[in-house]
Order: structure tokens, then C-alpha cells, then sequence
């Protein structure tokens, strides 16, 4: 994980101007001769101009897109964040994002099931049993340390899918967490709500990109604005609305579907409504 995080850091921050990768999963990640990780297929990626941090359309794959993305439209730094949560969790879990056969009805993303074992305490069982064969039962210290980066992958995982985008940790902070030089973050028990539209004057995506806006359907092909009819399966359970400022709060537990013809959500069909 740590070289794809590399490259990930490099396009959002060290590369001029920005690149936003906008389909990061676990299939457009290949493994060089050195079985090294390399983040490949930007056939959805998009150039960010210099004084502006988004850009505006809808393009990714079910499971890996962040809700503020489905509902807005804008591409961010913060977007390609979450798909890269929901990535390390797949790879600890060996896990699908989108879990078709789960034994809890609640399990429906690899971020419900993820989130509700460590608000259980029993955060490790998430681990893939086969990741924990790979290593000798007589090695018992090489163990604990391996079960030790394992939480410490889990941990962030669940940071950078963190619901809300202004609480998920930027790429420095991924890349010094993935190399030790910082402590895994701290991650709430219970699942954060999703606030929406973001708090007044907390909006950190910025300006809409300058470029054309581009468009895609969840499986990968082209579509224009006008045709583009597009489904994310997402996790929401409706609670109280705020009573200040108009936002929304939802707990992010079972899954349902936006439904968005011609282009932004102009239907959103919540359970427990």
C-alpha cells in the first residue's frame, strides 16, 4: 500500500498542476517485477488547474465513490482519499467493497462491516485469514508485529473512508502513517453521520475545475450529461435533520440507491423515510 499511497501523494501534491486519479480500485492497481504496487488506468483522471482544487462530473465504480461525490458532482483530493480507504480495507480484509452475501443485513459495504467489529472491540477479526497463515506460528513477536500494521492499515482505512471529507486525514498524513513515522489515527467507534451539504464556510473543495466537465457511467463507459442516468449504492439511515442551517444528518448503515438522470441527484431514496 505504501507505493501506491506514494503515488497518489505525488499526483495530489508534487505533480503541477494536480491530478485527480477519480477511479482508484483495487483492479487498476498492477504489480510490477518487484511485486511492488503501481496505480495505473487514469482513463478517468482529470487535470485540475492551479488556483482551483476540484472538478466537476461523475465518474468511478460502485463500492469506491464517496457520498459527497455521488450528491455534488465534484471530484477532490478528498474523493480519491475515500476510494483509497475503501482499497486498504479490501486488501486487510480481503473483502469486496460491496459485500453481496453478508451475514448481517447491516454489512452491505466493507466500511459497515469494518466499522461495526471495531465498535464491537473485535477489530482484528476483520484481518484475511490468509494473510495471517503467510506467517510461522513459531514466530510469535513477528506475529504481534504483523497483527500490530494490520490494525494499524484497518484503523486507516476507516479514516479515509471516513463519511464526512473534511475529517479524513490528506495524503502527507497517509504516507507518514503507512511508513510508521506517525500513529495510526484515532477512528470513532460508532460510524460518523454524513452531513449534508457541508457546514457553511467548511466547504474545502474549492471552485469547479475550469476544464469540460466529464462524465461516466459506475461501469466505466462514456456518457454525455444529458443521457448519463447513473446508481451508487451508498449506505444511509435517515435520522433528525438539523434544525440549524438546513443539513441533513445520516447514519451511514443501510444501503440504498441515488438515482441522478441527467446528471446531479434529482432523486434520493433513503430508508426509514
Amino acid at each position: 500500500m505504501r507505493d501506491i499511497a506514494i503515488g497518489l501523494h505525488y499526483v495530489h501534491h508534487e505533480y503541477e498542476p494536480m491530478v485527480l486519479h477519480c477511479d482508484i480500485k483495487a483492479s487498476n492497481v498492477m504489480l510490477d517485477s518487484s511485486f511492488r504496487g503501481r496505480l495505473g488506468d487514469f482513463g478517468l483522471a482529470c487535470i485540475v488547474d492551479v488556483n482551483r482544487n476540484s472538478a466537476t462530473g461523475i465518474g468511478g465504480t460502485r463500492g469506491y465513490m464517496a457520498l459527497e461525490y455521488a450528491l455534488s458532482g465534484k471530484a477532490t483530493r478528498q474523493t480519491d482519499i475515500f476510494a483509497l480507504g475503501v482499497l486498504i480495507l479490501e486488501v486487510v480484509t480481503g473483502q469486496r467493497a460491496l459485500i453481496h452475501r453478508a451475514s448481517d443485513d447491516d454489512d452491505v459495504h466493507i466500511t459497515d462491516r469494518v466499522w461495526r467489529l471495531h465498535r464491537e472491540g473485535r477489530l482484528t477479526e476483520c484481518v484475511d485469514p490468509v494473510v495471517l497463515a503467510a506467517f510461522s506460528e513459531d514466530d510469535e513477536q513477528l506475529a504481534l508485529d504483523v497483527c500490530d500494521d494490520l490494525r494499524r492499515l484497518l484503523l486507516l482505512g476507516l479514516a479515509c473512508s471516513n463519511p464526512n471529507p473534511l475529517d479524513r486525514p490528506n495524503m502527507p498524513e497517509v504516507v507518514r502513517i503507512i511508513a510508521k513515522s506517525a500513529p495510526p489515527p484515532e477512528v470513532p467507534l460508532m460510524k460518523p453521520r454524513f452531513v449534508w451539504p457541508p457546514p457553511e464556510g467548511e466547504d474545502s473543495d474549492g471552485d469547479d475545475s475550469a476544464g469540460p466537465s466529464r462524465m461516466s457511467n459506475l461501469d466505466g463507459s462514456a456518457a454525455s450529461t444529458s443521457e448519463l442516468q447513473w446508481h451508487t449504492q451508498i449506505s444511509l439511515e435517515t435520522t433528525t435533520a438539523q434544525a440549524s442551517g438546513g443539513h441533513a444528518s445520516f447514519q451511514l448503515e443501510h444501503s440504498v440507491y441515488v438515482s441522478a438522470p441527467g446528471g446531479l441527484a434529482s432523486e434520493i431514496i433513503l430508508s426509514g423515510m
